[in-house]
C-alpha cells in the first residue's frame, strides 16, 4: 500500500508517512522551493537517501527514531523543519517524518500538491 498520510498529532506535531521517494520529493521541495535549507533538513535527506545503511542501524540499536542534525542557530531562531524520522520496511521504504511543532500542515499540504502526491488527512484528536 502505497498511500502518503498527514496527521496532526494529539501533541500538535505533523507526521507525514509516505515511501521513501515521496519523503525525499518533499524535503527538497521545502529545501529549493520554501527557502527551508536548514541543517535538520539537510541531514534528513541524507538519512533518507542513505536509508538502507540507517535502517540496519536503527535496527541495531533498537531505535524507533532517528533526530537529524540541528544547528544551534536554527534552533534559537525556531527554524528547525524536522524533529524525527522513523525508517520502515516491508515491500516498500516507507518513511515517518514528525515535523517541528512550529511547522503548519499547510506548508506540508502546498508541497504534496505541488509535487502531485496524493494524500490522506487524518487527526488524531
Amino acid at each position: 500500500m502505497n498511500t502518503t498520510k498527514i496527521t496532526r498529532t494529539l501533541f500538535g506535531y505533523i507526521r507525514l508517512e509516505t515511501d521513501a521517494d515521496n519523503a525525499i520529493k518533499v524535503l527538497k521541495y521545502l529545501r529549493d522551493v520554501d527557502g527551508k535549507n536548514t541543517d535538520d533538513v539537510i541531514d534528513a535527506l541524507r538519512i533518507i537517501e542513505n536509508f538502507d545503511v540507517f535502517y540496519e542501524m536503527m535496527k541495531k540499536k533498537f531505535k524507533d527514531y532517528i533526530a537529524p542534525r540541528k544547528s544551534e542557530n536554527d534552533l534559537i531562531r525556531g527554524r528547525v523543519i524536522i524533529d524525527k524520522i522513523k525508517l520502515t520496511k516491508d515491500k516498500v521504504k516507507r518513511v515517518t517524518i514528525i515535523f517541528d511543532k512550529r511547522v503548519n500542515e499547510e506548508l506540508i499540504i502546498k508541497a504534496l500538491k505541488s509535487l502531485k502526491i496524493e494524500y490522506k488527512l487524518e487527526s488524531e484528536i
